[in-house]
């Protein structure tokens, strides 16, 4: 009886032994019922009802004070829907359930929006297929088909997802939409995104630095963890996995200040495509993809608890995303890509890699310049040879061959339009203005104009 002692059995034990009537056993359990009233049963009996009665107040949650709550939560591979689970504040399959709840909300313009979808799955049975068309209504001033979910209580989260682009309905474009947005208010642009654009996922942070995170590699499954501390100061970090691979480690502002227009940030998944907002459109009218194991965690989380439940795919343990992006953590400041703008447009036309052949006619291109992203500020020197030459320096941000007034206009110099030949661009990012202080790691390529 020692254990029955200890949760205060010793105290009704006595009672039972002072033939206290059933009345007085019921009382001091808290469950009394008139039946005692009439009833006088042997102290053997007593004892019985007396242990019965005591462990089912213990777990009544009628009780005053009780509590009956589990003494675990579910384990973390256990397939949830809508739940939190120790430290996830959100974790979604969608295969038990609609995923329209109180947590995370639809912003949607037709009934194909937004729907689980048996076609394509990471895990369970079904996935999240996100469509949007460009005849689709606005939502919220924009084209869009997104779910999102509350503000932030800490600058600190973890998110991780699968995440499918089906080569049929995800055509090349290129112009970008935004796949993951974290929003800050203030009727402005995310300060933090993933974005898909020429058949290629970047990361665009503050609205300027734009990290090349690899191919699509449409028609499979790939799977991302993202760890950030959002921050608009130095102590800002950025950490992705793809798969089991790590491809950025990034430190330094990638939110706005907190004040009385910006607030804690708040996650969008979906697609998001501005070049369709009003009457424009682009290369595309229709974009599918497909959203599973979705995981929100807070500053707790680990990287343990957002890896998926589900089997990775093999090329993400092994495949290395793009040479110019880290896969361990970076030292000193670095070029991540090189981007080609038109300047008549001001829009991002591709990435250019080592050996590329950029052809003026298909790319309906005529002024033109080329943009640096860096992994820190500072300034860059370019250095241009080839058909044409030049040597410059760009202390604000973008950082650009040719220069730019620092608000989206970006200028072309003696490119109206470039001499076709083969050039080599070298691009040194330094820590200070005008090419001073500690240089960082140059980049060069070699690529070719053509008609």
């Amino acid at each position: 009886m020692e254990g029955f002692e200890m949760l205060g059995g010793n105290r009704l034990m006595k009672k039972v032994r002072g033939n206290y009537h059933g009345e007085a056993v019921a009382k001091a359990v808290g469950c009394y019922f008139p039946f005692f009233e009439k009833n006088r049963w042997p102290t053997k009996r007593l004892r019985l009802i007396a242990l019965f009665l005591f462990v089912v107040s213990l777990c009544s949650c009628r009780k005053k004070g009780a509590d009956c709550r589990p003494k675990s939560l579910p384990p973390i591979n256990k397939i949830v829907n809508n739940q939190a689970v120790g430290s996830l504040l959100y974790y979604e399959n969608a295969d038990l359930g609609w995923f329209n709840n109180s947590y995370a909300k639809l912003q949607a313009a037709a009934y194909y929006s937004i729907t689980a979808s048996t076609i394509q799955h990471f895990s369970g049975t079904k996935s999240i297929r996100f469509e949007l068309r460009n005849t689709d209504a606005e939502v919220q001033g924009g084209t869009r088909a997104e779910l999102t979910f509350p503000m932030a209580t800490s600058p600190k989260r973890w998110y991780s997802f699968a995440l499918y682009f089906p080569s049929s309905d995800y055509k090349f474009d290129p112009e970008d939409e935004v796949v993951s947005q974290w929003h800050q208010g203030g009727s402005v642009t995310s300060p933090l995104c993933l974005r898909t654009k020429s058949d290629h996922l970047f990361l665009r942070i503050l609205g300027e630095t734009w990290v090349d995170l690899g191919a699509l590699n449409k028609d499979t499954w790939h799977t991302y963890i993202m760890h950030v501390n959002h921050s608009a100061s130095s102590d800002g970090l950025i950490e992705i996995w793809r798969g089991a691979q790590k491809i950025l480690y990034r430190n330094g502002p990638n939110a706005y200040a907190i004040n009385s227009t910006f607030h804690l940030p708040f996650w969008k998944i979906g697609i998001y495509k501005s070049s369709w907002n009003g009457s424009q459109t682009s290369a595309t009218s229709r974009r599918v993809l497909y959203f599973d194991e979705i995981k929100l965690g807070n500053e707790y989380a680990s990287y343990e608890d957002m890896f998926p439940t589900a089997s990775i795919p093999p090329d993400d343990v092994t495949d290395t995303i793009n040479q110019a992006t880290p896969s361990t953590r970076s030292t000193g400041n670095m070029i991540t890509d090189f981007i080609l703008v038109n300047s008549a447009t001001e829009k991002d036309v591709l990435t250019i890699r080592d050996g590329d052949v950029i052809s003026l006619s298909r790319l309906n291109l005529t002024k033109a310049n080329i943009r640096a992203n860096t992994t820190t500020t500072g300034s860059i020197k370019f250095q241009l040879s080839g058909q044409q030459s030049k040597t410059s320096i760009d202390s604000n941000a973008p950082y650009a061959l040719h220069g730019d007034d620092g608000k989206g206009n970006f200028y072309y110099g003696s490119w109206n339009p470039p001499a076709v030949g083969v050039y080599s661009l070298t691009a040194t990012p330094f820590q200070s203005d005008y090419a001073r202080g500690s240089a960082g790691t140059s980049k060069t390529i070699t690529f070719t104009i053509s008609r």
